[in-house]
């Protein structure tokens, strides 16, 4: 039996976009959650607002899907750069490919074939000539395989590390003691961004970097900062960690930096060195062959 989100996607597939919302509603009840539900939800409705929505409860049940990162950042980018003619979310989501069908057995089969075959009368078997039973060969059965010791002392091993792993987990839940490796990981970030964008974090207060598709040409109209290493937190799925992304200083010089992974999907960027006084721009370039970039750019004060 299918699903109401199979059912959606068959729908959606073939056009009937009205019945495909009536599944997929269904299916929000039946698999609540399953983040390909709501990813598929915002690929066949137009309203961007409600797709935001659904993307973001995509990624509150799985963080790290893609589609649904995707499809943010495509919304994302609509703020500043008009779409292509014909760009639509579904072109960057691409939830999930076709479901399969089940394999049948012999007896499905011969099932389906009947059915479509009704009046088809099945052929007599043919009568085949008998003749004198032959008496098998008797042959010697073969021993059972003997079990090898060390795959005994290795299934016991295993069985006796779950049994050591619960019993941790059990002591402590009862004691109330913190368990390193259970314990979650100590926040990067004090103070999270208070919106979508990138930011200069100081003293536990956040500078917004606007963006923009030219270096500015006024640098003093910049947000300052007395900091050589500044915090630059990035709180946007525009910008991808990859080699895309540079730090520039004022003659157009890379400067290296490091960045980590921090709380809700956000990362912090910090120069590996110390800063000069002067304009530096955080550059992710969106077409390399077409000059395309976009700019965050801050001003490092003198002290």
């Amino acid at each position: 039996m299918t699903s109401a989100l199979e059912r959606g996607i068959e729908a959606a597939k073939s056009g009937l976009m009205e019945e495909s919302l009536a599944h997929l509603k269904d299916a929000i009840v039946e698999e609540p959650e399953n983040a390909n539900v709501w990813v598929w939800l915002s690929a066949i409705i137009e309203d961007e607002e409600k797709q935001t929505v659904f993307l973001k409860k995509a990624l509150d049940i799985d963080p790290g899907n893609r589609p649904a990162q995707r499809g943010l950042a495509f919304i994302e980018r609509k703020k500043y750069i008009p779409p292509k003619p014909g760009e639509k979310l579904s072109d960057y989501t691409r939830p999930i490919g076709v479901f399969g069908k089940p394999a049948l057995t012999p007896s499905q089969a011969a099932a389906n074939i009947a059915a479509q075959n009704p009046l088809q009368e099945a052929a007599p078997a043919p009568q085949l000539a008998t003749a004198a039973p032959t008496v098998p060969a008797q042959t010697t059965p073969k021993p059972a395989a003997a079990r090898k010791p060390w795959l005994d002392i290795l299934l016991y091993g295993f069985t006796l590390m779950i049994f050591i792993i619960i019993g941790i987990l059990i002591g402590s839940t009862l004691l109330n003691i913190d368990i390193p490796f259970l314990s979650p990981p100590n926040p990067v970030l004090s103070v999270l961004p208070p919106a979508n964008g990138v930011f200069i974090l100081e003293n536990d207060q956040y500078s917004e970097m606007p963006m923009n598709q030219t270096l500015p040409a006024d640098a003093k109209s910049l947000p300052e900062t007395a900091s050589k290493k500044p915090e630059i937190v990035i709180n946007t799925l525009v910008i991808n960690l990859d080699e895309r992304l540079e730090l520039l200083d004022q003659d157009d010089q890379s400067v290296p930096f490091e960045a980590i992974a921090a709380e809700n999907n956000t990362r912090v960027l910090t120069p590996v060195s110390e800063l000069t006084p002067g304009r530096y721009c955080l550059v992710y370039s969106l077409n390399p062959t077409k000059d395309e970039n976009l700019y965050w750019c801050l001003y490092v004060d003198e002290e």
